[in-house]
């Protein structure tokens, strides 16, 4: 519910929205909780911690915060009106500020404790498309079948949480084993979707770029160079 009155307001920001900084911070460090998943139950731990911390604001910081709000007494808010500068500095500070810092210091400490990183990437998808400069990508279907192309700037790249799938804008003929045959004439590209696929695979910079044994080396180098020209990044799509 949006607050209706000024006293409504303070009420959300002095109670609930320090606790809702500090869990965006510490989710976003360390990774979600699974209890935490339902609407109910991230409510209940935002207002639990900014209930702490306000309770620690009172004792650490009490008689000049109510000097603050209340000023000399003329009204709830009349320190706010008096003293806006000061009052947004304390807000920033004590809403912001000290919550996103604790839970930073507690994402810290647990990090050296523990032997594994969280990564925030959401996905191992994701993680393999994210900054992928232009290269080759072929993929066995689960049906068994190989299907390859290239990954170039007009190429794209589902990322979460959207289904994983990539369109690549060349395709190219594969033999039984995986091995690039060659590109497919008149080729618009193909699409892939992650669900379909058994094994996908990412080639780096080939020395020499995939050929069959029949085709000659030098036309095949040329071939990669003109795929290549002006290909530096493949574009994400949301």
């Amino acid at each position: 519910m949006v607050p209706g009155t000024v006293q409504q307001l303070t009420i959300l920001l002095i109670l609930v929205l320090p606790g809702v900084f500090y869990q965006a911070v510490r989710e976003h460090l360390r990774g979600a909780v699974a209890a935490e998943q339902e609407p109910q139950n991230r409510m209940v731990r935002a207002i639990a911690a900014g209930a702490l911390l306000d309770a620690v604001y009172a004792v650490a910081a009490g008689p000049w915060l109510v000097r603050l709000l209340s000023g000399e007494g003329q009204g709830p808010v009349a320190g706010v009106l008096a003293r806006p500068r000061e009052a947004g500095l304390a807000a920033l500070l004590l809403v912001v500020v000290v919550p996103s810092g604790i839970a930073w210091a507690e994402a810290v400490r647990d990090r050296r404790r523990r032997r594994a990183r969280y990564e925030p990437t959401p996905t191992a998808w994701d993680a393999l498309f994210r900054d992928r400069g232009s290269c080759f990508v072929r993929a066995r279907l689960k049906n068994g079948l190989w299907v390859g192309g290239w990954l170039g700037s007009r190429s794209a790249v589902s990322a979460y949480p959207q289904p994983g799938d990539v369109y690549l804008q060349s395709q190219y003929r594969m033999a039984p084993d995986g091995r690039f045959l060659g590109k497919v004439p008149d080729t618009g590209g193909v699409y892939l979707r992650a669900a379909d696929i058994d094994v996908l695979e990412v080639l780096l910079r080939p020395s020499a770029p995939p050929v069959a044994p029949t085709q000659r080396q030098e036309p095949v180098q040329r071939q990669e160079q003109e795929e290549g020209a002006g290909d530096d990044t493949a574009s994400q799509r949301v």
